[in-house]
């Protein structure tokens, strides 16, 4: 079974600080583990985070780093997962998507989001749901995920396409890899509602939105606790603008989200 052996926390959201430091200190726990926080110097880290921590059963350790992506991103390229809060917590705009994608393009590792503290139960990772695509980042997902998937009591893999349901062989190849890794996970193809093509071009992100939108009721269904899926961005990637799929999961998530560019 394959293991995390070092997770990392950045505590960046005054409201979700705990949030993110409690699932982080879990899944420590889970994997075996080393913790380490970031957090930045006005965050306030101190008698919680160690009660938190023993409740886990987890060792953290903690330092602050100066405001900014490039410290974050600098010691996750020796972490093998770094989770942060929902970057649309408090409404911070297109400052934190700046900062997200960033940290999703320049992390070298994989990212768990996590939403606001309204929204995030208290376990995570039991119930999966993996969003299956053509392109390379939805199959780094699904590998970099297999800690995780290995843990979960179901797994289910789903893939979306406008006009006709994607073509089932690549969703049955996925499933058998998982297999070979101990991992049971049933699959479908779903075919997204017509869209028209005035739609199409007056609004761009449309399918973008049915898309985040069919896995977020999907998981809302299986009563998921983790949705699984590639992260990536446009081709002016130096911009750090993340794409279509990616930005509305992340807008409106109501569970934790496992992504990996």
């Amino acid at each position: 079974m394959n293991s995390y052996r070092s997770v990392l926390a950045y505590l960046g959201e005054t409201a979700q600080e705990r949030k993110v430091f409690g699932l982080a200190a879990q899944l420590a726990a889970e994997q075996g583990a080393v913790l380490d926080v970031l957090h930045p110097n006005e965050a306030v880290v101190a008698g919680w985070m160690a009660d938190l921590a023993r409740s886990a059963g987890v060792r953290a350790e903690h330092r602050a780093v100066v405001d900014g992506a490039e410290p974050v991103i600098e010691r996750a390229r020796t972490a093998d997962l770094l989770v942060v809060g929902q970057p649309w917590a408090v409404g911070e705009g297109r400052a934190a998507l700046h900062f997200a994608s960033q940290l999703l393009i320049g992390a070298s590792c994989p990212m768990l989001f996590v939403p606001g503290p309204e929204a995030l139960a208290e376990r995570c990772c039991s119930r999966v749901l993996v969003a299956w695509g053509p392109g390379r980042e939805s199959a780094r997902a699904m590998r970099d995920a297999l800690p995780l998937l290995q843990r979960a009591t179901e797994v289910q893999l789903r893939a979306y396409g406008a006009g006709q349901a994607p073509a089932p062989d690549s969703l049955a190849a996925a499933s058998a890899y998982l297999r070979l890794h101990g991992v049971n996970a049933s699959y479908a193809a779903e075919r997204m509602g017509d869209i028209a093509f005035s739609e199409r071009m007056m609004t761009p992100t449309v399918v973008d939105a049915s898309v985040a939108d069919l896995l977020l009721s999907h998981a809302a269904d299986m009563a998921a606790d983790l949705i699984v899926m590639g992260g990536y961005s446009h081709s002016r990637a130096h911009e750090l603008l993340l794409g279509g799929v990616t930005r509305s999961i992340l807008s409106s998530m109501t569970v934790p989200v496992f992504m990996s560019h």
